[in-house]
Protein backbone atom coordinates (compact mmCIF):
# COMPACT_ATOMS: atom_id res chain seq x y z
CA UNK A 1 0.00 0.00 0.00
CA UNK A 2 1.24 3.15 -0.47
CA UNK A 3 -0.37 6.00 1.61
CA UNK A 4 0.52 9.77 0.61
CA UNK A 5 -0.15 12.77 2.92
CA UNK A 6 -1.83 15.97 1.43
CA UNK A 7 1.09 17.54 -0.77
CA UNK A 8 1.68 14.28 -2.37
CA UNK A 9 4.34 13.29 0.59
CA UNK A 10 4.60 9.55 1.11
CA UNK A 11 3.80 8.60 4.99
CA UNK A 12 4.14 4.28 4.25
CA UNK A 13 4.87 2.46 1.00
CA UNK A 14 4.82 -1.59 2.18
CA UNK A 15 3.19 -4.27 2.85
CA UNK A 16 -0.28 -4.84 4.71
CA UNK A 17 0.39 -7.80 6.47
CA UNK A 18 -2.14 -10.27 7.71
CA UNK A 19 -5.01 -8.10 9.53
CA UNK A 20 -3.37 -5.66 8.79
CA UNK A 21 -0.35 -6.40 11.85
CA UNK A 22 2.30 -4.95 8.93
CA UNK A 23 1.15 -1.66 8.62
CA UNK A 24 -0.09 -1.12 12.48
CA UNK A 25 3.51 -2.05 13.19
CA UNK A 26 5.10 0.59 11.57
CA UNK A 27 3.13 3.35 13.19
CA UNK A 28 3.37 1.77 16.63
CA UNK A 29 6.75 1.43 16.73
CA UNK A 30 7.17 5.14 16.01
CA UNK A 31 5.00 6.55 18.83
CA UNK A 32 1.31 6.05 17.77
CA UNK A 33 -1.39 4.55 19.91
CA UNK A 34 -2.21 0.99 19.25
CA UNK A 35 -4.79 -0.40 17.11
CA UNK A 36 -7.34 -1.77 19.03
CA UNK A 37 -8.67 -5.28 18.01
CA UNK A 38 -12.09 -3.85 17.26
CA UNK A 39 -11.06 -0.87 15.12
CA UNK A 40 -10.92 -0.74 11.75
CA UNK A 41 -7.13 -0.40 10.75
CA UNK A 42 -8.03 2.13 7.66
CA UNK A 43 -10.08 4.58 10.03
CA UNK A 44 -7.53 4.32 12.98
CA UNK A 45 -4.29 4.80 10.35
CA UNK A 46 -6.30 8.11 9.20
CA UNK A 47 -6.54 8.99 12.76
CA UNK A 48 -3.59 8.61 14.38
CA UNK A 49 -1.78 10.24 11.49
CA UNK A 50 -4.25 13.43 11.24
CA UNK A 51 -5.68 12.91 7.85
CA UNK A 52 -9.33 11.83 9.50
CA UNK A 53 -11.66 15.27 10.15
CA UNK A 54 -11.57 16.53 13.57
CA UNK A 55 -8.08 14.33 14.06
CA UNK A 56 -4.88 15.96 14.87
CA UNK A 57 -1.18 14.88 15.29
CA UNK A 58 1.88 15.97 16.47
CA UNK A 59 4.38 13.85 14.43
CA UNK A 60 5.87 14.71 11.40
CA UNK A 61 4.85 11.13 9.73
CA UNK A 62 6.46 12.17 6.28
CA UNK A 63 9.93 12.45 8.22
CA UNK A 64 9.42 9.70 10.33
CA UNK A 65 8.73 7.95 7.06
CA UNK A 66 11.65 9.39 5.17
CA UNK A 67 14.36 7.94 7.91
CA UNK A 68 12.71 4.66 8.86
CA UNK A 69 14.30 1.68 7.97
CA UNK A 70 11.72 0.75 5.79
CA UNK A 71 12.25 3.47 3.57
CA UNK A 72 15.57 2.68 3.30
CA UNK A 73 14.45 -0.96 2.46
CA UNK A 74 12.39 0.38 0.09
CA UNK A 75 15.24 2.15 -1.74
CA UNK A 76 17.16 -0.84 -1.72
CA UNK A 77 14.91 -2.81 -3.10
CA UNK A 78 14.27 -0.52 -6.17
CA UNK A 79 17.95 -0.21 -6.62
CA UNK A 80 18.53 -3.86 -6.95
CA UNK A 81 15.25 -3.95 -9.72
CA UNK A 82 16.75 -1.29 -11.46
CA UNK A 83 20.10 -3.20 -11.89
CA UNK A 84 18.57 -6.08 -12.69
CA UNK A 85 16.30 -4.16 -15.28
CA UNK A 86 19.20 -2.36 -16.70
CA UNK A 87 21.42 -5.87 -17.54
CA UNK A 88 18.54 -7.50 -19.32
CA UNK A 89 17.90 -4.45 -21.47
CA UNK A 90 21.35 -4.15 -22.38
CA UNK A 91 21.54 -7.49 -23.10
CA UNK A 92 18.19 -7.50 -25.41
CA UNK A 93 18.43 -4.11 -26.52
CA UNK A 94 20.83 -1.43 -25.62
CA UNK A 95 18.68 1.63 -27.45
CA UNK A 96 16.37 0.62 -24.08
CA UNK A 97 18.77 2.64 -22.18
CA UNK A 98 18.48 5.37 -23.97
CA UNK A 99 16.66 8.58 -21.02
CA UNK A 100 14.46 9.37 -24.06
CA UNK A 101 12.61 8.32 -26.34
CA UNK A 102 13.17 9.90 -29.30
CA UNK A 103 16.62 10.06 -30.72
CA UNK A 104 18.45 14.05 -30.57
CA UNK A 105 17.76 14.55 -34.46
CA UNK A 106 13.72 13.81 -33.71
CA UNK A 107 13.99 15.91 -30.38
CA UNK A 108 15.86 18.80 -32.37
CA UNK A 109 13.67 19.24 -35.45
CA UNK A 110 10.26 18.85 -33.10
CA UNK A 111 11.22 21.31 -30.91
CA UNK A 112 12.60 23.97 -32.80
CA UNK A 113 9.15 23.38 -35.04
CA UNK A 114 7.66 23.92 -31.68
CA UNK A 115 9.40 27.36 -31.18
CA UNK A 116 9.02 28.78 -34.17
CA UNK A 117 5.17 28.29 -33.51
CA UNK A 118 5.46 30.08 -30.72
CA UNK A 119 7.03 33.20 -31.71
CA UNK A 120 5.01 33.33 -34.67
CA UNK A 121 2.17 33.16 -31.80
CA UNK A 122 3.53 35.55 -30.29
CA UNK A 123 3.43 39.16 -32.02
CA UNK A 124 3.90 40.99 -29.16
CA UNK A 125 7.23 39.91 -28.96
CA UNK A 126 8.05 40.41 -32.75
CA UNK A 127 6.61 43.79 -33.03
CA UNK A 128 8.00 44.99 -30.33
CA UNK A 129 11.62 43.80 -31.71
CA UNK A 130 10.93 45.50 -35.48
CA UNK A 131 9.48 48.56 -33.25
CA UNK A 132 12.65 48.70 -31.57
CA UNK A 133 15.42 47.63 -34.58
CA UNK A 134 13.31 50.12 -36.83
CA UNK A 135 11.76 53.02 -35.22
CA UNK A 136 13.48 53.61 -31.84
CA UNK A 137 17.18 53.14 -32.47
CA UNK A 138 18.87 54.92 -29.63
CA UNK A 139 16.32 54.71 -27.40
CA UNK A 140 16.52 53.73 -23.84
CA UNK A 141 12.53 52.45 -23.40
CA UNK A 142 10.81 49.98 -25.97
CA UNK A 143 10.68 47.20 -23.51
CA UNK A 144 6.95 46.46 -24.77
CA UNK A 145 5.32 47.19 -27.82
CA UNK A 146 3.82 50.11 -25.73
CA UNK A 147 6.97 51.60 -24.65
CA UNK A 148 8.53 50.72 -28.50
CA UNK A 149 5.71 53.18 -30.50
CA UNK A 150 6.08 55.75 -27.33
CA UNK A 151 9.41 56.30 -29.30
CA UNK A 152 8.02 56.37 -33.32
CA UNK A 153 8.56 60.09 -33.16
CA UNK A 154 12.39 59.55 -33.10
CA UNK A 155 11.60 57.49 -35.73
CA UNK A 156 14.83 56.42 -38.41
CA UNK A 157 16.72 58.31 -35.27
CA UNK A 158 20.03 57.81 -35.73
CA UNK A 159 19.57 58.07 -39.53
CA UNK A 160 17.98 61.27 -39.80
CA UNK A 161 19.91 62.61 -36.91
CA UNK A 162 23.43 62.68 -39.19
CA UNK A 163 21.83 62.47 -42.53
CA UNK A 164 23.80 62.11 -45.53
CA UNK A 165 27.14 63.38 -43.40
CA UNK A 166 29.74 64.43 -46.28
CA UNK A 167 33.31 62.79 -46.72
CA UNK A 168 35.20 65.07 -44.32
CA UNK A 169 36.98 65.05 -41.08
CA UNK A 170 33.65 66.11 -39.13
CA UNK A 171 31.03 63.93 -41.54
CA UNK A 172 33.61 60.75 -40.98
CA UNK A 173 33.17 61.85 -37.04
CA UNK A 174 29.40 61.67 -36.87
CA UNK A 175 28.78 59.14 -38.72
CA UNK A 176 31.45 57.05 -35.96
CA UNK A 177 29.65 58.78 -33.77
CA UNK A 178 26.28 57.05 -35.48
CA UNK A 179 28.02 53.46 -35.34
CA UNK A 180 28.14 54.12 -31.55
CA UNK A 181 25.02 54.69 -30.85
CA UNK A 182 23.82 51.68 -32.71
CA UNK A 183 25.54 49.96 -30.33
CA UNK A 184 23.02 51.46 -27.78
CA UNK A 185 20.25 49.31 -28.88
CA UNK A 186 22.15 46.35 -27.25
CA UNK A 187 20.60 46.41 -23.62
CA UNK A 188 17.27 47.22 -25.19
CA UNK A 189 17.47 43.70 -27.27
CA UNK A 190 18.52 41.74 -24.46
CA UNK A 191 16.02 42.72 -22.40
CA UNK A 192 13.13 41.76 -24.83
CA UNK A 193 14.97 37.97 -25.27
CA UNK A 194 15.32 37.67 -21.20
CA UNK A 195 11.18 37.25 -19.97
CA UNK A 196 10.47 35.76 -23.36
CA UNK A 197 13.38 33.11 -22.44
CA UNK A 198 12.35 32.34 -18.51
CA UNK A 199 8.50 31.89 -20.00
CA UNK A 200 9.55 29.07 -21.69
CA UNK A 201 12.48 27.96 -19.82
CA UNK A 202 10.06 27.85 -16.44
CA UNK A 203 7.40 25.49 -18.57
CA UNK A 204 10.29 23.13 -19.63
CA UNK A 205 11.26 22.86 -16.21
CA UNK A 206 7.92 21.99 -14.93
CA UNK A 207 6.76 19.74 -17.34
CA UNK A 208 8.86 18.69 -20.27
CA UNK A 209 12.62 17.83 -17.86
CA UNK A 210 10.60 16.05 -15.73
CA UNK A 211 8.57 13.84 -18.17
CA UNK A 212 11.86 13.27 -20.06
CA UNK A 213 10.55 14.44 -23.64
CA UNK A 214 13.51 15.89 -24.75
CA UNK A 215 16.66 17.36 -23.54
CA UNK A 216 18.25 20.82 -21.81
CA UNK A 217 20.45 20.85 -25.16
CA UNK A 218 17.74 20.58 -27.84
CA UNK A 219 15.40 23.47 -25.45
CA UNK A 220 19.04 25.59 -25.26
CA UNK A 221 20.24 25.15 -29.18
CA UNK A 222 16.42 25.60 -30.32
CA UNK A 223 16.04 29.17 -28.36
CA UNK A 224 19.33 30.33 -29.60
CA UNK A 225 18.61 29.04 -33.53
CA UNK A 226 15.04 30.62 -33.39
CA UNK A 227 16.39 33.75 -32.61
CA UNK A 228 18.59 34.20 -35.98
CA UNK A 229 15.86 34.66 -38.67
CA UNK A 230 14.16 36.81 -36.73
CA UNK A 231 18.04 38.71 -35.80
CA UNK A 232 18.51 38.28 -39.61
CA UNK A 233 15.42 40.70 -40.93
CA UNK A 234 15.98 42.71 -37.81
CA UNK A 235 19.30 43.84 -39.42
CA UNK A 236 17.76 44.17 -42.31
CA UNK A 237 15.62 47.12 -41.02
CA UNK A 238 18.64 48.53 -39.57
CA UNK A 239 20.82 48.34 -42.35
CA UNK A 240 18.19 50.12 -44.62
CA UNK A 241 17.14 52.90 -42.17
CA UNK A 242 20.75 53.36 -41.11
CA UNK A 243 23.15 52.57 -43.50
CA UNK A 244 22.12 54.96 -46.46
CA UNK A 245 20.86 57.90 -44.44
CA UNK A 246 24.15 58.57 -43.00
CA UNK A 247 25.80 58.69 -45.68
CA UNK A 248 28.25 55.47 -45.87
CA UNK A 249 27.11 54.66 -49.03
CA UNK A 250 27.88 57.81 -50.86
CA UNK A 251 31.57 57.30 -49.35
CA UNK A 252 31.56 53.92 -50.93
CA UNK A 253 30.24 55.29 -54.55
CA UNK A 254 33.37 57.45 -54.31
CA UNK A 255 35.43 54.63 -53.68
CA UNK A 256 33.99 52.77 -55.94
CA UNK A 257 32.93 49.85 -53.20
CA UNK A 258 29.59 50.23 -53.12
CA UNK A 259 28.57 46.27 -53.18
CA UNK A 260 31.74 45.15 -51.12
CA UNK A 261 31.33 48.04 -48.38
CA UNK A 262 27.14 47.45 -48.43
CA UNK A 263 27.33 43.68 -47.90
CA UNK A 264 29.95 43.98 -45.26
CA UNK A 265 28.33 46.22 -43.31
CA UNK A 266 25.06 44.21 -43.21
CA UNK A 267 27.45 41.59 -42.20
CA UNK A 268 28.42 43.76 -39.27
CA UNK A 269 25.31 44.45 -38.43
CA UNK A 270 24.17 40.75 -38.49
CA UNK A 271 26.66 39.61 -36.51
CA UNK A 272 26.18 42.40 -33.62
CA UNK A 273 22.25 41.16 -33.28
CA UNK A 274 23.11 37.49 -33.47
CA UNK A 275 25.71 38.43 -30.73
CA UNK A 276 23.30 40.18 -28.66
CA UNK A 277 20.77 37.21 -28.86
CA UNK A 278 23.14 34.74 -28.28
CA UNK A 279 24.37 36.79 -25.43
CA UNK A 280 20.97 37.38 -24.12
CA UNK A 281 20.86 33.81 -23.65
CA UNK A 282 24.03 33.26 -22.25
CA UNK A 283 23.38 35.94 -19.58
CA UNK A 284 19.50 34.13 -18.58
CA UNK A 285 20.77 30.46 -18.74
CA UNK A 286 21.75 30.24 -15.37
CA UNK A 287 19.96 32.83 -13.78
CA UNK A 288 16.56 32.53 -11.94
CA UNK A 289 15.13 36.03 -13.35
CA UNK A 290 15.04 38.29 -15.83
CA UNK A 291 15.75 41.13 -14.40
CA UNK A 292 19.09 39.92 -12.40
CA UNK A 293 19.68 38.39 -15.68
CA UNK A 294 19.29 41.89 -17.18
CA UNK A 295 21.89 43.27 -14.66
CA UNK A 296 24.22 40.67 -15.69
CA UNK A 297 23.97 42.18 -18.89
CA UNK A 298 24.30 45.63 -18.31
CA UNK A 299 27.91 45.04 -16.45
CA UNK A 300 29.13 42.84 -18.83
CA UNK A 301 28.77 44.57 -22.18
CA UNK A 302 30.50 47.55 -21.38
CA UNK A 303 33.32 45.39 -20.47
CA UNK A 304 33.02 44.90 -23.63
CA UNK A 305 33.44 47.95 -25.41
CA UNK A 306 36.13 48.27 -22.61
CA UNK A 307 38.59 45.79 -23.40
CA UNK A 308 37.81 44.72 -26.80
CA UNK A 309 41.61 46.01 -27.97
CA UNK A 310 43.37 48.89 -29.11
CA UNK A 311 45.16 50.11 -31.99
CA UNK A 312 48.78 51.76 -31.33
CA UNK A 313 49.60 54.49 -34.02
CA UNK A 314 52.45 55.94 -35.10
CA UNK A 315 53.02 58.50 -32.91
CA UNK A 316 52.51 55.76 -29.86
CA UNK A 317 49.32 56.99 -28.52
CA UNK A 318 47.05 54.30 -27.85
CA UNK A 319 42.90 55.16 -29.75
CA UNK A 320 40.65 52.63 -27.85
CA UNK A 321 38.10 51.14 -30.32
Amino acid sequence: MLFIATGGKTLYFGEIGNSSKTLAGFFESHGARPCGEDENPAEWMFEVTGAAPGSESTQDWPAIWKNSEEHKAVKAELARMKEISRQQLAFDDPNELRPYAAPFATQFWVVLVRVFQQYWRTPSYLYSKVALCLFSVGSKTSKSITKSLLTLVQALFIGFSFWKMPNSLQGLQNQMYAIFMLFTIFGNFCTQILPHFVTQRALYEARERPSKTYSWKVFILSNILVEIPWNSLMALFIFISWYYPIGLRQNAVEADQVAERGALMFLFILAFLIFAGTFADMCVVGVETAEAAGNIANLLFPLTLIFCGYVKSTSNLHFYL
